[in-house]
Protein backbone atom coordinates (compact mmCIF):
# COMPACT_ATOMS: atom_id res chain seq x y z
CA UNK A 1 0.00 0.00 0.00
CA UNK A 2 1.08 3.61 -0.34
CA UNK A 3 0.21 7.25 1.83
CA UNK A 4 -3.30 8.44 -0.25
CA UNK A 5 -0.90 11.78 0.20
CA UNK A 6 2.32 10.94 -0.78
CA UNK A 7 2.54 7.82 -2.04
CA UNK A 8 5.04 6.80 0.28
CA UNK A 9 4.75 3.02 1.16
CA UNK A 10 2.67 1.98 4.12
CA UNK A 11 2.09 -1.47 5.76
CA UNK A 12 -1.77 -1.46 6.96
CA UNK A 13 -2.50 2.31 6.54
CA UNK A 14 -4.01 4.39 4.03
CA UNK A 15 -1.85 7.00 5.32
CA UNK A 16 2.19 7.19 6.00
CA UNK A 17 2.96 7.00 9.45
CA UNK A 18 3.91 10.86 9.10
CA UNK A 19 0.33 11.59 7.75
CA UNK A 20 -1.74 9.42 10.20
CA UNK A 21 -0.11 10.76 13.07
CA UNK A 22 -1.53 14.05 11.44
CA UNK A 23 -5.11 12.70 11.12
CA UNK A 24 -5.28 11.33 14.56
CA UNK A 25 -3.92 14.84 15.80
CA UNK A 26 -6.41 16.71 13.35
CA UNK A 27 -9.41 13.95 14.52
CA UNK A 28 -8.81 14.37 18.35
CA UNK A 29 -8.91 18.13 18.48
CA UNK A 30 -11.93 18.38 16.62
CA UNK A 31 -13.92 17.01 19.60
CA UNK A 32 -12.58 20.02 21.66
CA UNK A 33 -13.32 22.51 18.93
CA UNK A 34 -16.83 20.80 18.28
CA UNK A 35 -17.79 21.67 21.85
CA UNK A 36 -16.15 24.40 22.29
CA UNK A 37 -17.56 26.27 19.16
CA UNK A 38 -20.43 23.61 17.41
CA UNK A 39 -18.55 23.84 14.92
CA UNK A 40 -18.93 21.34 11.24
CA UNK A 41 -16.28 19.01 10.16
CA UNK A 42 -15.61 20.93 6.77
CA UNK A 43 -15.74 23.97 8.54
CA UNK A 44 -13.17 22.80 11.36
CA UNK A 45 -11.04 21.38 8.17
CA UNK A 46 -11.17 25.12 6.18
CA UNK A 47 -10.44 27.14 9.45
CA UNK A 48 -7.43 25.10 11.14
CA UNK A 49 -6.02 24.87 6.86
CA UNK A 50 -6.01 28.79 7.76
CA UNK A 51 -4.40 29.00 10.61
CA UNK A 52 -0.30 29.94 10.41
CA UNK A 53 0.33 27.35 13.30
CA UNK A 54 -0.96 24.01 11.36
CA UNK A 55 2.01 22.58 10.42
CA UNK A 56 2.98 21.00 6.70
CA UNK A 57 1.83 17.39 7.42
CA UNK A 58 -1.51 18.47 9.05
CA UNK A 59 -2.17 21.10 6.32
CA UNK A 60 -1.54 18.35 3.45
CA UNK A 61 -4.12 16.04 5.61
CA UNK A 62 -6.61 18.91 5.77
CA UNK A 63 -6.15 19.31 1.90
CA UNK A 64 -6.86 15.64 1.43
CA UNK A 65 -9.96 15.55 3.63
CA UNK A 66 -11.45 18.85 2.06
CA UNK A 67 -10.90 17.76 -1.62
CA UNK A 68 -12.47 14.02 -0.63
CA UNK A 69 -15.44 15.77 1.36
CA UNK A 70 -16.03 17.75 -1.90
CA UNK A 71 -15.61 14.76 -4.16
CA UNK A 72 -18.54 12.71 -1.50
CA UNK A 73 -20.73 16.04 -2.01
CA UNK A 74 -20.62 15.94 -5.51
CA UNK A 75 -21.61 12.02 -5.80
CA UNK A 76 -24.24 12.26 -3.73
Amino acid sequence: MTCKICNRPNKKNEYCSLHLKAYQNIYKKFEVWKKALEISWIDYLVNISKNSLTGEWAKEVVKYLIEAESRNVKER
